[in-house]
């Protein structure tokens, strides 16, 4: 039902998804909560559903039918890592960064998507999409430089976030996503992999990597969450945002395979609007003139990135 009309219901929920996630993040997950039970139950909430979808659409067996534990490795190491600490900066992007200026940061990751993915699958751009991009980097720019000159005023006024950690996080998240895209799209293309279990493989090598990092920590007395527990901060309200980072890309993938990219683009443009309208209605807070320039810079660049595609070679007789 939700694929009726061209996928018109999967853009709606990203865009409510992308638009809500950063408030859902800062009113749902209490101060001080430890970054690794986060990354940690967002993997559990993607392999769950991952498995839904692909019992859901009947490929659950085909799936695992010429599946290999050395195949698995091969598949879902590398991208795996790069999405595992990408999303320990994202929680911490999350935590010290206003919502829209995160929305408007995280979109730098398609500047590094078409590099990465240039370098390793080999598709270009086209002139009107290298121009979005250049639109796109200029926007972060902006962001990134006022919200920069205001740190010290939000700290004289009692805010606890650290906007100069935020933005290195959140950059260094969207490169290792370009990255991890890149590599991700190698292996669908050459290898054929089903792409909910790979990112149901994915996501169970990152709980791996931090069930294990915990387990170290806790015995070398390093771990700052052995005296208080892992989960001792959660909340029920927690979960909100914990599935809706682990099922969003989930949705994503739909998209892209019921909609096309142009139709993801007015998506995004739509969460970044309705990141403006919840920081007006939720919070009270007037625009700054920044954040007013980027965000149509920032629609206006995904636009022509999704719209304009490179031209396929014409065929000779």
């Amino acid at each position: 039902m939700l694929a009726a009309n061209n996928g018109l219901g999967y853009l709606a929920i990203h865009a409510l998804q992308f638009g809500a996630q950063p408030l859902l993040s800062k009113r749902c997950i209490a101060h001080g909560t430890p970054t690794a039970s986060l990354v940690l139950a967002a993997e559990i909430a993607k392999v769950l559903g991952c498995m839904g979808m692909l019992r859901a659409e009947g490929q659950l067996k085909e799936a695992f039918r010429d599946w290999s534990f050395k195949g698995f490795l091969m598949a879902a190491g590398v991208p795996s890592l790069t999405y595992l600490v990408q999303n320990y900066c994202v929680q911490v992007a999350y935590q010290n960064l206003d919502g829209i200026v995160f929305n408007i940061l995280n979109q730098t990751k398609m500047l590094f998507t078409a590099g990465f993915v240039f370098l390793i699958v080999g598709r270009r751009q086209s002139l009107m999409q290298c121009l979005s991009l250049g639109i796109l980097t200029l926007a972060g720019v902006i962001v990134s430089v006022s919200e920069a000159s205001q740190q010290q005023e939000l700290r004289q006024n009692g805010e606890s976030g650290n906007v100069a950690w935020g933005t290195v996080c959140i950059l260094v998240a969207s490169a290792l996503s370009g990255l991890g895209g890149g590599i991700t799209e190698w292996i669908l293309q050459r290898k054929r992999r089903n792409s909910y279990l790979l990112s149901a493989e994915m996501a169970v090598l990152g709980c791996a990597v931090i069930l294990a990092s915990q387990l170290v920590g806790s015995l070398s007395g390093t771990n700052s969450t052995s005296t208080e527990g892992l989960f001792d901060r959660w909340t029920l309200y927690t979960l909100i945002p914990i599935l809706t980072q682990g099922w969003g890309g989930i949705v994503v993938g739909l998209i892209a395979k019921t909609s096309g990219s142009v139709r993801k683009g007015f998506a995004v443009m739509v969460g970044l609007i309705l990141s403006c309208v919840l920081k007006c209605l939720v919070e009270g807070e007037a625009l700054s003139t920044s954040t007013s320039v980027a965000v149509p810079l920032v629609a206006v660049s995904i636009y022509l990135h999704a719209k304009f595609p490179p031209k396929s070679p014409e065929k000779k007789a």
